[in-house]
Formats: structure tokens, C-alpha cells, sequence
């Protein structure tokens, strides 16, 4: 893996299947550039033509109107919105994916002429586990689906309206595992910046100088002869003095030991200011799409839990005859759940690292070292209040007891009004929820 295009290839591939994104520049490539929006505009409009159509027809075979449609007209109706909205954002800013990639792949630049080792191999396996993890949730559904569809279980539109929903689930968390590689990316080179600041910053790197012997040590941590191109940064004297036979030769050395040490924290500093930059694209470009993501994904369960509910309060007949279209919806909602739950994780992966930026700045004594180090320390500290990781919705998403408690509250508000609007249903006509042969039965069969 050359760079991090490259690396995410199979990310570019899925986005440019589900209408995601369009990267075609149609100053190069027009021909490709207008095929590529005319699928676009075909996959969204027959789409939403086939579903709206579906409801409709599927409506009138299921004359019965009452609370418990009518919440999943409107959880269908949400979920449609929701992947368009996803959509039109994402085609909207491919240029500045397109940016965002090239201002990545200069950051790792910036970092190999530092000395950092830069290899992809842990990204590439990141995104295989991930997309493993996908890819066998939308195996599964399709599965348990064809089986639907072989036995003929459901109508015609119930099962083009099962279709969609399947789609849609599959399609929109494509935004998701962009983003969750792009957090990925962010955590691994905020922690290459960490591993330098602790050599060049802390205690791994001692200028010892002995007034009585007039000798001058430079230990180079493990991590210096391993890790950086010293040549690029150090001169020879800096890491080899030989002995000075006078105290101001003692000194001159040590200034130079010390500007060398100014100087790579100052790219230091300038990679820093890079990666913050990065971070920002990656909020602005993703915060609406994943705050759109996580609604109706949130939605979806609290739907999914109801409609299991309202079956089993029909009783063992009805849960075995609708079990293949309950394991479809349960597994999509579950795991789409535990998608979000995955991206919590290396948001707060990231954002530690970015703390422990922090806390490496402030550890260092500034009282004790050298004036223009310490001038350079100091603008290292007001460039991270000023830049550092910004607090938006996206990094919101942390996986802490906040963040649970939050979407627990979420599904089980949601899921609790629409339990009690049922209850009036299932009062005024117990007859019409216990039979199994009733309109209303056959209605709950729709989606989820």
C-alpha cells in the first residue's frame, strides 16, 4: 500500500455503487463524469419512486389505519428521507473527500521526512476486519431474505418494501465506514506525533554536561534509533561530542544540541497544525451525514423493539409465522446499533490521543530549559488551544456511560409513547389484535 488512497480503494469502490460519492474530475474524464451522475440520478429516483409506490399499493391491500401503521408509514417514510438526505450531502462533498485524501496522503509526507515510519498495513487491516464485520451482517440478511422470497412468505410489495429497508441499512453505514477509517487514520498520526514529542520533550533525550570533566552526553532513546531518520534532523557532533577541553566549548555544544531540538520541534509542531486541519475537514464533511445516520438508525431499533413487542402480544402463532422478518429487522437494527458503538470506540481512541498531545506539552519544564525552546513550547501550547480536535457532533459520538445512557434514553422514551398510543388500540379491539387472520395482522407484516 503506497498511500492512503490507494489503501481505501475498496471504500471509493462501494461509494461510487451506492451513489455516495462522485470523484470524477469532468474536466479529465466527461464521458465517465456523466455516466457516473446519471447513475446517481437513476439509483435515487427509482428508489424513492419504488418505494413510495410499494407503500401505496401494499396500503391498499392493508385497509386497516390505526396507531400502529401509521408508526411504521412514518419510521418507512423517515428511513427513506434519511438515505436521501444522506446521499445528496455525500455527492455534494466529494470534492472535499477528494481534498481531504490529498491533504491525508501530505500529512504522511510531512511525517516520513520527519523520520516516522509510515505504513499502511495496520489501516488495511483495520478496514478489513471492519468491511469483514459489514459485509457478513448484509450476507446473513440477503440469506434469510432469498429464503423469504423462495417460500413466498410475503406479497410481492411487502417484499420489495423488505428489500429497501435492507438496502438502505447496508448502503448509508458505506458513510460510516469512511469516517470510521478517516478516525482511524486521525488516532494512528496523532499518536506518531505523541511518540515524537516524548523522544525530542521528555526525559528519553538528557544533555548531561560535567563542568569537572568537560564531557557532554546525548543519550538517544530506543525509539531515536528505531524510528527517525536522525541524519535528516541531528548533526554527528550532536550525537557523538567529543571532549571539550573548555567550559564555553561545553556550551557552544549544548546550544547547538538545543537549536537542533527547536528545529524538529517546530516540524513538530507544523505536522501537528497539518493533522488539526485534517481533523477539521473530516467534521465538517461527515457531521451531517453521521448525525443523519445515527437518528434513523436509533429510530429504526426503538421500531423494531416495538413491532417486536406488538407481535408477541399476539401470541406464539404470530411470532412464527413473521420470525424470518423479525431476525431480518433485529439483526439490521442491532447491528447497525453496534456500528455506531464501533465508531464511539475510535473516536475516543482519537481523542485520548489528542489529550495525551496535551499533556505532553504541558509536562515539559519551561522554567528550566533554554529560552528559545521554551518560546517554542509556548506556541506549541497556543497553537493546540486554537486548533485543536473541535467539539462537534461527530466527536460527540464517545463511548462513555454520557453517550449510553443518552441513546438508551432515546430508544426507551420513543418506545414507551408509542406502547401506551397502542394501548388503545389493543382496548377498543382485542379482537382485531388476537386474530391472526385480520387485516391488522397482515398490516404488521409490512416493515419492521
Amino acid at each position: 500500500m503506497k498511500n492512503y488512497e490507494t489503501t481505501t480503494r475498496v471504500i471509493t469502490i462501494l461509494n461510487y455503487m451506492v451513489a455516495l460519492r462522485n470523484f470524477i474530475d469532468p474536466r479529465k474524464h466527461r464521458f465517465k463524469f456523466i455516466c457516473s451522475w446519471i447513475w446517481n440520478t437513476l439509483l435515487i429516483v427509482v428508489l424513492s419512486v419504488s418505494s413510495i409506490h410499494a407503500q401505496i399499493e401494499d396500503g391498499k391491500y392493508h385497509i386497516v389505519y390505526n396507531i400502529e401503521s401509521v408508526t411504521y408509514v412514518f419510521q418507512y417514510i423517515t428511513y427513506l428521507l434519511g438515505y436521501i438526505s444522506i446521499v445528496i450531502i455525500g455527492l455534494y462533498q466529494s470534492k472535499n473527500v477528494s481534498a481531504l485524501i490529498r491533504q491525508i496522503d501530505k500529512v504522511d509526507e510531512h511525517l516520513k521526512k520527519l523520520g516516522s515510519e509510515i505504513e499502511y498495513r495496520s489501516l488495511h487491516r483495520h478496514i478489513t476486519i471492519v468491511g469483514s464485520f459489514w459485509l457478513l451482517n448484509a450476507v446473513v440478511t440477503s440469506v434469510i431474505f432469498i429464503k423469504i422470497l423462495i417460500q413466498n412468505l410475503l406479497l410481492p410489495w411487502t417484499a420489495l418494501i423488505v428489500f429497501i429497508y435492507c438496502y438502505i441499512t447496508n448502503a448509508q453505514s458505506v458513510v460510516l465506514y469512511e469516517y470510521n477509517t478517516a478516525i482511524y487514520w486521525l488516532g494512528s498520526r496523532i499518536k506518531m506525533i505523541n511518540e515524537l514529542l516524548e523522544t525530542f520533550l521528555l526525559e528519553k533525550n538528557k544533555v548531561k554536561a560535567e563542568d569537572s570533566n568537560t564531557e557532554t552526553i546525548f543519550e538517544p532513546s530506543h525509539n531515536v534509533r528505531n524510528r527517525f531518520e536522525l541524519n535528516n534532523w541531528l548533526s554527528e557532533r550532536s550525537l557523538n561530542v567529543p571532549e571539550v577541553s573548555t567550559t564555553s566549548g561545553v556550551s557552544n555544544v549544548k546550544q547547538k544540541i538545543v537549536q537542533e531540538k527547536v528545529h524538529i520541534l517546530r516540524q513538530i509542531r507544523f505536522v501537528h497544525l497539518q493533522v488539526c486541519k485534517v481533523s477539521r475537514m473530516v467534521n465538517d464533511i461527515f457531521n451531517a451525514q453521521i448525525l443523519i445516520y445515527t437518528i434513523t438508525t436509533l429510530l429504526y431499533f426503538t421500531i423494531c423493539v416495538y413491532n417486536l413487542y406488538m407481535t408477541l402480544h399476539r401470541g406464539s402463532n404470530a411470532v412464527k409465522d413473521q420470525l424470518d422478518i423479525i431476525l431480518i429487522y433485529m439483526l439490521d437494527s442491532v447491528v447497525g446499533t453496534l456500528k455506531i458503538v464501533l465508531m464511539s470506540y475510535d473516536c475516543e481512541y482519537t481523542i485520548g490521543q489528542a489529550n495525551k498531545t496535551i499533556g505532553n506539552i504541558h509536562a515539559y519544564p519551561v522554567h528550566e530549559g533554554n529560552a528559545e525552546l521554551t518560546d517554542e513550547i509556548l506556541h506549541f501550547s497556543w497553537q493546540i488551544s486554537y486548533t485543536q480536535l473541535e467539539k462537534t457532533k461527530s466527536v460527540d459520538y464517545i463511548l462513555n456511560y454520557g453517550f449510553v445512557r443518552y441513546c438508551f434514553n432515546f430508544v426507551i422514551s420513543y418506545l414507551v409513547i408509542m406502547v401506551q398510543w397502542s394501548q388503545n388500540l389493543i382496548k377498543n379491539d382485542p379482537i382485531l389484535i388476537t386474530n391472526e387472520t385480520t387485516t391488522l395482522y397482515e398490516n404488521t407484516s409490512i416493515v419492521v
